[in-house]
């Protein structure tokens, strides 16, 4: 069947499956008549009215503890036919085209006995309710009724118990009353009532058949039979028994028996719809979360390259200082006067240390750190986001109702799965973050960057000493030419020149070391946001493609499923139209 084929594809409820399987055999047997009400509402009585017999169990207590089916055939011990399931035979003309069903009563203490019946109700094609005169259309009931009507059932109420009414006024109460819940309450029309009184019709019928005997055998034995009981005016049971027996034949029987399937197939179809839209909720919702967690992602890195920006400017600010005492270093230094002082090449090295350098390398050190712990910590704010979102997400979900119980359906389970793998690394990643380590390995790598880049060998040293190196080599590369060249030149006037020149050559060397350092730092910022963005990416990609995948499947399958719905409707019109009910 293509419902079946749509569900399966579906992940439609296992239940369901089985419904339809079954839904195709059930369409070859006989007509189903099932009597349903509570327990000690008169069921079997009734039945046995209708027969004229007393073949099932009568009383005050629940007589009825597994569902019995009546066939036709020679009388004799009921037979099991499956797990709390019996047959029946009676020799009764219309049981050669329909099987009558008797249930345990509803309202039971023992649970499974209301069980039996409510999953027995989807096979009807006629339901017979029975309630009391005394206590009409209790609570149990109406909600037992909620459930019959879900499978689109036609629902025949007989209300036992006219005789022992108060007043004739109690009956046309019970009437109107039961008239308007129904109505009401079940958003159905006005229903079809027959007031019984089954155990006096039982007794007449006994009766009769008992003194119809006894005239056969002997005119004496008439006397000493008494009397068929008169039968209430108000007992509606004859007419009751003219439909069962008279108004389901041909048309009638067709039409139910055509409508038992599609009712059965509209209920599935609706409670599966509803299902898969609801899957659909989920799976729509949890592509927002994830799609916000790809735009807190994206507004993360967009904020880290912006802001990264003001700490290369922190470095630049910090070398221009470092230019700016150079120039004036240059400018006290080289002169003809300190001719004595700039002969000694380790004495201007430590002055130019001392006086220009001082403290630039920390200053620069100080920065990356504070870089480096601000990356690490915006970085470990996006994850608790994340991790925070997720679960306002399920709190949501599950506060609406839309996530079933757990494992309920296989997308259930693939979702919980999923889910889980989405969840358990981020709350990991929360568990086992240190921040101080994460900066540090972060430093360490700038660490070998910077060593690698400005070809210092000094990796045992901290971030500041290979910078102290660096900027040093970098300005004493000035400064040494200096001390070697500087009185080699004849003339007063070519030493402001030189000056020029050797001040020209440390901005250059200033610049490129900026430039240098900006490109590193740069670099190592990007790849460890690169490195952070891939990391929350690896979790996210699998449940996206899950999700993908889902809607895809759901959406499909809605349509199948609403396009089988409409083709149900259809049907459905046609067999009322070409099988009328009676009035």
């Amino acid at each position: 069947m293509r419902v079946r084929d749509a569900l399966a594809r579906s992940d439609g409820a296992r239940a369901d499956l089985e419904r339809l399987a079954a839904l195709v055999g059930e369409m070859d047997e006989l007509f189903l008549l099932v009597v349903v009400g509570e327990y000690n509402s008169g069921k079997s009585t009734f039945i046995n009215a209708l027969l004229g017999d007393e073949v099932f169990a009568m009383g005050d207590l629940p007589t009825t503890r597994a569902i019995s089916i009546l066939s036709y055939g020679e009388a004799g011990r009921p037979e099991l036919i499956g797990e709390n399931m019996y047959l029946y035979h009676y020799p009764l003309d219309v049981l050669r085209d329909l099987d009558i069903v008797d249930t345990p009563g509803t309202n039971s203490i023992e649970r499974m006995e209301e069980a039996l019946t409510r999953e027995f109700v989807p096979r009807a094609d006629l339901v017979l309710f029975v309630t009391s005169l005394l206590q009409p259309l209790t609570a149990s009931e109406l909600d037992f009724l909620a459930h019959i009507r879900e499978w689109g059932k036609k629902v025949v109420f007989i209300v036992n118990g006219v005789d022992r009414r108060n007043s004739d006024e109690q009956i046309e109460r019970v009437r109107e009353y039961l008239t308007r819940e129904v109505q009401a309450r079940l958003g159905a029309a006005a229903p079809t009532l027959y007031f019984i009184s089954a155990l006096q019709s039982l007794r007449a019928k006994v009766g009769t058949r008992r003194a119809t005997a006894a005239q056969q055998s002997s005119v004496a034995a008439v006397s000493a039979v008494a009397a068929p009981p008169t039968v209430d005016p108000r007992n509606e049971y004859p007419a009751l028994e003219r439909y069962v027996l008279e108004t389901l034949r041909d048309t009638e029987r067709v039409r139910l028996k055509l409508l038992t399937p599609l009712g059965v197939l509209r209920n599935l179809l609706k409670r599966n719809i509803g299902g898969l839209d609801g899957r659909l909720v989920v799976v729509r919702e949890d592509a927002r979360v994830l799609r916000s967690i790809r735009d807190q992602l994206e507004a993360y890195t967009n904020e880290m390259r912006t802001d990264a920006e003001r700490y290369l400017l922190e470095v630049r600010s910090v070398l221009y200082e470092m230019e700016r005492r150079g120039r004036s270093w240059f400018e006290r230094t080289i002169r003809i006067g300190n001719a004595n002082f700039l002969r000694n090449k380790d004495a201007v090295e430590n002055r130019f240390r001392s006086e220009v350098v001082q403290d630039s390398p920390q200053a620069i050190e100080g920065v990356v750190h504070r870089m480096v712990d601000w990356t690490v910590q915006r970085n470990l704010k996006l994850w608790s986001s994340v991790f925070a979102e997720l679960d306002a997400h399920t709190a949501r979900l599950r506060e609406s109702g839309a996530l079933a119980p757990h494992g309920d359906t296989e997308f259930q389970y693939n979702r919980e799965e999923l889910f889980a793998r989405l969840r358990e690394p981020i709350e990991r990643r929360l568990g086992e973050f240190d921040t101080e380590r994460e900066a540090r390995q972060i430093v360490d790598s700038v660490k070998e960057a910077v060593t690698a880049a400005l070809g210092v060998n000094v990796l045992a040293l901290g971030l500041g000493g290979i910078l102290v190196a660096a900027f040093t080599t970098a300005a004493l590369d000035v400064t040494g030419v200096l001390t070697a060249t500087v009185f080699a030149i004849a003339g007063w006037l070519l030493i402001p020149a030189r000056r020029r020149k050797l001040i020209a050559d440390f901005e250059s060397k200033i610049e490129k070391l900026n430039e240098d350092l900006a490109t590193l730092l740069r670099a190592k910022f990007e790849e460890q946001l690169t490195r952070y963005e891939r990391q929350l990416l690896e979790v996210v990609a699998p449940y996206e493609r899950f999700l993908e995948t889902e809607r895809a499947k759901l959406e499909s399958g809605l349509d199948e499923l609403r396009q089988a719905e409409r083709e149900v409707a259809s049907l459905e019109q046609r067999v009322v139209e070409t099988f009328p009910e009676r009035g």
